[in-house]
């Protein structure tokens, strides 16, 4: 009976609701809405577009860094101290930007911000979930994320008439402020490493019966539970990586779908109409992607995820001034987007175990973060090299077919070793 009051206590729903927030003001703030800053600063500046956009590769390139460190952190007794320091530096320095007159500027800034976002954005939120839930986690880990399309669809609008009102460099200012008012309470107060802080169990702790696990395919997370140190020492951690890398590198299409839609002749209206229809839809979509992880296991998520993004990038070389197959295209990237930030954390669970996942996702993120920081760059040499988007996006089609095969191979080796584990283990036993 205490074990189930434990198991079912209102806190795991209050984290779960802090972890949506921390997404809306500490992710799609600096991502989502920071395309609204561009064309004002580039107006008034004057500065080359790519060499403005070079701020925020210098901030991925940082996070290269500062990912795995931030994943140490995070794992330990120093959880909230490095979770409120990294959202008082990254939303901090972000509205410094509000400051900045010269490039150099605007890449420190970048750079500094780019410091500590790795502690206050997905990391800490993954972990959080992570630790405070095992009944469906997947599904758990998609509500977190949808905070990132909550922010857009809800800041987006206030941010604009901020901007209009008070211009880009206040708005700036405005900003930042809002967000620490959010995010320092959840940092600093409210949250907790895991439940067993405060006297609870994680949600679902014991719950799923052996009858249940017949009556779906759900897979649970392996419990091969490796330390980072053990799983670099084994080709499953690097291939997974890999997988990472291309996930992010492909997912860098997004910075260049406005323009391409332009060269192929459709109007702004059109092209505001596409971007509102996948945004709406990517709600939905990060709900589906979760259960469908939860329901099939990592297979059917990955699949899901990586194959309608690759029917997208189909649809998208076949547009071509389609009203028709744009919208198709829309409905296919609000599905197929969703697959960067849930895939890997869920799938990091799956393959290595959930108790030093921070480390590992940490580990991971190093690589993420670098398909970030030249996918963009890589997909616009491209175009200048070819003079069209379509020889890019075939070949993104081609490396999202090939991060399908290399994730199965990562959960096929996975189980492996989770099998390997168990016998030991149970040779110890008896023993």
């Amino acid at each position: 009976m205490e074990t189930t009051k434990k198991n079912k206590s209102i806190y795991h729903w209050v984290i779960l609701v802090c972890c949506v927030l921390t997404l809306m003001f500490a992710y799609s703030t600096r991502f989502g809405l920071s395309q609204l800053f561009t064309t004002e600063i580039i107006k008034e500046t004057g500065f080359a577009t790519s060499a403005y956009f070079l701020c925020t590769t210098i901030a991925s390139v940082i996070c290269i860094f500062t990912g795995p460190v931030a994943g140490k952190l995070l794992r330990g007794k120093y959880m909230r101290l490095t979770f409120v320091i990294c959202c008082i530096g990254t939303m901090g320095f972000y509205s410094c930007y509000g400051l900045c007159h010269s490039l150099w500027q605007f890449y420190l800034v970048g750079a500094l911000q780019g410091f500590f976002a790795m502690g206050a954005c997905t990391i800490p939120v993954t972990v959080l979930i992570t630790n405070w839930f095992e009944k469906n986690r997947g599904l758990m880990i998609s509500i977190a994320m949808m905070g990132i399309s909550i922010g857009g669809t809800v800041l987006s609008p206030v941010l604009s008439w901020v901007i209009t009102s008070y211009g880009w460099r206040k708005a700036y200012f405005i900003l930042g402020a809002a967000s620490l008012i959010v995010l320092i309470p959840i940092s600093a107060f409210i949250v907790r490493r895991s439940p067993e802080d405060v006297g609870l169990l994680p949600y679902g702790h014991g719950e799923e019966s052996a009858g249940k696990q017949k009556k779906t395919k759900n897979v649970p997370a392996s419990s091969w539970n490796a330390t980072l140190k053990e799983a670099r020492k084994t080709p499953i951690l690097w291939m997974f990586a890999v997988g990472g890398f291309l996930i992010y590198f492909t997912s860098c299409i997004m910075g260049h779908m406005s323009y391409y839609l332009q060269t192929t002749g459709f109007s702004a209206a059109s092209i505001a109409t596409y971007i509102s229809l996948f945004s709406a839809v990517a709600i939905i979509g990060k709900l589906v992607l979760g259960h469908i992880f939860d329901r099939f296991g990592p297979k059917g998520g990955i699949l899901f995820g990586c194959g309608t993004f690759f029917l997208f990038l189909v649809a998208f070389i076949m547009v071509q001034g389609s009203p028709l197959m744009l919208y198709v295209a829309a409905v296919l990237y609000g599905f197929g987007t969703c697959t960067a930030t849930i895939a890997v954390p869920i799938m990091t669970t799956n393959i290595f175990g959930a108790k030093n996942y921070s480390e590992l996702y940490g580990f991971v993120s190093a690589f993420t973060m670098t398909g970030s920081a030249i996918g963009s760059s890589g997909i616009g040499l491209i175009y200048d090299i070819t003079g069209s988007y379509r020889p890019a996006l075939i070949i993104l089609a081609a490396l999202t077919a090939l991060t399908i095969v290399v994730m199965f191979i990562c959960i096929d080796m996975s189980k492996k070793r989770t099998a390997s584990e168990n016998i030991t283990a149970a040779q110890g036993q008896e023993a």
